[in-house]
């Protein structure tokens, strides 16, 4: 744990943000709030030259891939920055990711925040022995989070223990345990294997979340996943948010953030291993979604009527 110890340092008033859009296209008015956040915090920001810029190829991209790389490698790069917060998921990262230079990046190591089509970003750097913080993208916020959102993601940044305690569910299976958590959105996850950017997932805890999946392509992705030496691998599971699954018309669980149809088929998946599963976690695409530290050790404590979930202070 000595890398995660030195590598990131907790952000102090001064220290500066960079918000970029690796991915979809974002509007100024969508970063507003967190502008807000982070000067109320006493903290400086930079935008990348490129972040409002539209490009469509088949989906609505926050400029080319040269542009987007351009801002991403600039943001690495920066001397000063602490912090990169990521506008904006969507889809787009896998394209830039294979090109990133990180030899400056760890001279000057910096906090990644995002979550959904950032789990691109997370898992090439949590392979990397690199933590990060999965936690609410800028242009979310806007949409209404809620205080826990942005408090618990301001906490994991200056170093204040995150520690979460949930009530229990019907597909919690208990048991105790410590690791490094992983993971993020299981469609990204999923597009990652077989690739150099997928983490090592031996004796870690993986999280998962997703939204507008169908109910079979959960099942298809899981399978995908456990033939690929995935899941039994791991030590712990922690499942997040999956809403609006299949179609509205059919699916009576479309609204609910915990679809439980979605959990009835994660639980089939998972039920052939002898691990701590907790499910009904808030994180994901969801108007309460708790900061995450992915890359850190965590300790996940499941009992009969309550979920603990709480990572080491990282910085003493």
């Amino acid at each position: 744990m000595s890398l995660y110890r030195n590598f990131i340092k907790p952000i102090k008033k001064g220290d500066t943000f960079l918000i970029i859009a690796p991915a979809g296209a974002v509007q100024k008015e969508d970063i507003q709030p967190a502008i807000d956040i982070i000067t109320k915090q006493g903290w400086n920001f930079e935008i990348g030259k490129n972040t409002f810029k539209h490009y469509y190829f088949g989906y609505n991209y926050s400029g080319t891939v040269k542009e987007r790389l351009e801002d991403l490698q600039w943001a690495l790069d920066h001397p000063q920055a602490k912090a990169i917060w990521f506008a904006r998921g969507g889809y787009g990262g896998v394209q830039i990711v294979d090109f990133l230079k990180l030899n400056n990046f760890k001279k000057n190591p910096k906090w990644l925040i995002g979550y959904s089509d950032n789990t691109v970003f997370h898992q090439h750097f949590n392979r990397r022995g690199i933590p990060t913080l999965h936690a609410t993208v800028c242009k979310s916020l806007p949409q209404g989070q809620s205080e826990e959102t942005y408090t618990t993601l301001i906490n994991a940044l200056e170093n204040k223990k995150l520690h979460y305690e949930i009530n229990s569910t019907t597909y919690n299976k208990t048991g105790k345990v410590e690791g490094i958590l992983t993971g993020g959105n299981l469609s990204v996850l999923y597009s990652l294997l077989g690739s150099r950017s997928l983490d090592h997932f031996e004796d870690k805890i993986l999280f998962i979340e997703d939204w507008y999946e169908n109910y079979y392509h959960i099942d298809r992705m899981l399978i995908g996943m456990k033939r690929a030496g995935v899941l039994n691998k791991i030590k712990g599971l922690v499942v997040g948010a999956f809403t609006k699954m299949d179609s509205k018309e059919e699916n009576k669980f479309y609204h609910d953030p915990f679809d439980q149809e979605a959990y009835k088929i994660i639980s089939l998946r998972f039920q052939k291993y002898n691990i701590p599963m907790a499910f009904s976690f808030p994180s994901g695409h969801i108007f309460d979604t708790r900061a995450l530290m992915m890359g850190g050790k965590v300790i996940l404590d499941i009992q009969n009527n309550k979920v603990k979930l709480s990572n080491e202070i990282l910085f003493k």
